[in-house]
């Protein structure tokens, strides 16, 4: 049997290198032809498509790209967008797109009515593309003290967020409803409040804001958007750059036409007003150099001075976007938003040393400042009370103004000045006047009327409201509701608080002399407050808690300094104290009395109090090496004749004694004591005895 044929038995050869690099160039090459044929077919049907639009929806098209060239660039100018968006709109376009880059960009531009009107038509559409509207709706629901209505489209928002754009965006959103519920109930009880415009001589039509006031109620200092003939440029949001305008009060009490502050302080860019002391001779200005900083300007024979940057220890790399200073010119208080702080703008605090120079800023710690923004902070006389700026402690919504106090070495906790004084929309304290009889802040009116400068007098109904507010004049500006006015305006409770003002002269010339005055605490020997007197006009201005004795001393260069005493009772209420002062220039004969110097009854001990007031004697001996004086002592004329001259020069020669001790040669001196036979005052009346009994030094040599 012949034997079959074996079936042949095939392999599979695997495929060599070059065949697999074949194969997979010709997959790239099917792969691309696709992609190509798919690009081709996709600009076909554009082409077709385009070719199908009427003229007028290519003009329309071609606005809306424009329009979004300049939103979505880094420099946004949203009035420049607008100007595309609402022309291809008026053509008859309708893309949500459109609607919601419209309702964003007013919303950017604070024209908050023209934007809801937008936002309420994208959050009514059976199919809503573009969430965000729902959010930014909230927020205009909010600003419109809709609070219901915002919280319910706040919910609706957060229900559309996936997982992680909630995580994202849920602190923000439960904010904003903590903001919405607590306004709510600010405004079941508000503040009653009578309100007035300034008028046209401070107001334009443009955006005016951040009021600052002299101590005397006779400057104002503020911010504008307006244009000029130095500044015509916008900022990326379509306003004017920033610039300082200041008015003073006229002969019958009325605001004069504000007009630019002018050069040096007016520069290319923004230049906005952040402080000003309580004489009104120094002027602290934002400048947008770099990411912003604090410049300090002062008012020298009429005229201010260009602003210096107040330093690196006060400015930083970061934003620094306001400051002030304390009654007492020794602590200055800005807003930075540098590294370091618990997060957005931080308040912080620096002190001056000897030198006149500013230390480096300490931030203000947890009870003030929070994750979010503080700005503004001002400083009380009372050296216990203060108001700022804070979007992060209990807000109804952007920055709201706080009061805070410092007793025992403690803080307390902030608390919220209410409503209408605070609003859903930003509110800020800028500067307060003593007087209490008037506030100064900036609302808005109207859409056409942007922001305005307004005074403000709250009403006696609210009692509580008085006791937390101090009675003072608060200046603020805001960006919300303009506050509801009233038929009555009833003055408030004053501050206990009072300010010392006069004006200092040659003796002889009767010319005003340029001087810088040195407060003390007598009670202490600490110096309470430094300031200079107007180079061009003499005059002063110190605001003082009252319940104090204080030593002053008046310096200017070759003149001999001028004491003083002034003690202040713990009164009640406001008042000035108007004291005018005349130096004598440095000559043989002329006299200083040290009315700072203090001796124990009947004795001749020189007290603690009488140091700051020997300090000053012993600098002027040695600032002029060749003076000669005479120390004298002087009584009233009660008691025994040669018993008073005896204490008298006892008295001289303590102070004598004190300038030996202290390294001043004693053939500079003579000491000298006249008992009752010298008297400036009657000798009949207590205010006249207590005048005669002093101790005074003459010129002898020089």
């Amino acid at each position: 049997m012949a034997q079959s044929k074996p079936e042949s038995i095939t392999t599979t050869k695997p495929d060599s290198k070059e065949n697999k690099e074949k194969k997979k160039d010709d997959k790239s090459k099917k792969e691309k032809e696709k992609v190509k044929k798919e690009k081709v077919k996709k600009e076909k049907v554009k082409k077709e498509k385009k070719e199908k639009l009427s003229d007028a929806d290519k003009a329309k098209a071609k606005l809306i790209s424009a329009g979004d060239k300049i939103f979505n660039s880094d420099v946004k100018r949203y009035d420049k967008a607008l100007v595309f968006y609402l022309k291809a709109k008026n053509m008859g376009a309708k893309t949500e797109k459109l609607y919601y880059n419209i309702g964003y960009s007013y919303f950017k531009l604070k024209e908050y009515k023209k934007s809801e009107k937008y936002f309420f038509k994208l959050v009514h559409k059976d199919s809503l593309r573009l969430k965000k509207s729902l959010y930014y709706y909230a927020r205009l629901q909010h600003l419109n003290y809709q609070f219901d209505s915002a919280i319910t489209y706040f919910g609706e928002y957060r229900r559309t967020l996936s997982p992680d754009d909630l995580a994202k965006m849920d602190k923000d959103i439960q904010k904003k409803l903590k903001e919405c519920n607590f306004a709510k109930e600010m405004v079941a009880t508000p503040v009653l409040a009578f309100v007035d415009s300034l008028g046209d001589n401070i107001n334009s039509k443009y955006v005016d804001y951040a009021p600052l006031i002299s101590a005397d109620d006779s400057t104002l200092i503020f911010t504008t958007r307006r244009p000029n003939e130095n500044k015509s440029n916008r900022d990326q949001d379509g306003a004017f750059f920033e610039e300082i305008y200041i008015s003073k009060k006229d002969s019958s009490g009325n605001w004069v036409k504000a007009s630019s502050i002018g050069k040096p302080i007016s520069g290319s860019g923004h230049s906005a007003c952040a402080g000003l002391s309580a004489d009104g001779n120094s002027l602290i200005v934002y400048k947008s150099s770099g990411n912003g900083d604090l410049y300090l300007s002062k008012k020298q024979k009429g005229k201010w001075t260009s602003p210096k940057s107040l330093g690196k220890n006060i400015n930083s790399s970061e934003h620094e976007s306001s400051a002030s200073f304390s009654y007492d010119n020794l602590k200055l208080y800005i807003s930075s938003d540098r590294e370091g702080g618990y997060g957005g703008q931080d308040i912080y605090v620096s002190l001056i040393d000897e030198k006149g120079n500013w230390g480096k800023a300490q931030n203000m710690m947890r009870k003030i400042n929070t994750a979010y923004d503080e700005t503004s902070f001002i400083a009380l006389p009372d050296g216990e009370t203060f108001y700022f700026t804070s979007s992060g402690h209990n807000s109804m919504g952007g920055l709201d103004i706080f009061k805070i106090t410092y007793k025992d070495s403690a803080w307390s906790d902030a608390v919220n000045l209410g409503y209408p004084i605070n609003t859903p929309n930003d509110d800020v304290i800028n500067s307060i006047s003593n007087d209490g009889k008037r506030a100064y802040f900036a609302s808005m009116l109207d859409e056409a009327n942007k922001h305005d400068i307004f005074m403000l007098t709250f009403m006696n109904e609210v009692k509580q409201v008085f006791d937390d507010l101090d009675g003072l004049d608060i200046a603020v500006y805001k960006y919300g509701e303009l506050l509801p006015p009233f038929e009555k305006a009833v003055n408030i409770q004053k501050l206990n608080l009072t300010v010392l003002k006069g004006i200092i002269t040659d003796k002889n010339t009767k010319e005003p002399i340029y001087a810088s005055i040195e407060l003390t605490d007598n009670s202490t020997n600490k110096v309470v407050a430094t300031f200079n007197s107007n180079e061009q006009t003499g005059s002063y201005l110190v605001s003082l808690p009252a319940g104090k004795n204080y030593g002053i001393a008046v310096k200017a260069e070759n003149c001999l300094f001028y004491s003083d005493n002034v003690k202040i009772g713990k009164v009640k209420g406001y008042k000035e104290i108007v004291k005018d002062i005349q130096l004598q220039r440095i000559s043989v004969g002329s006299k200083v009395i040290l009315k700072n110097i203090f001796f124990a009854s009947g004795k001749a001990k020189l007290t603690k109090s009488s140091e700051t007031e020997l300090q000053n004697l012993l600098k002027l001996m040695n600032d002029i090496p060749k003076l000669k004086i005479e120390v004298s002592g002087h009584t009233d004329n009660v008691g025994r004749a040669s018993s008073n001259k005896a204490l008298s020069k006892r008295r001289a020669k303590a102070v004598v004694d004190f300038l030996v001790k202290n390294g001043v040669a004693i053939d500079r001196m003579v000491y000298k004591g006249y008992g009752f036979e010298q008297p400036i005052a009657s000798n009949k009346t207590k205010e006249g005895r207590q005048q005669n009994r002093r101790t005074e030094f003459k010129v002898i040599a020089k």
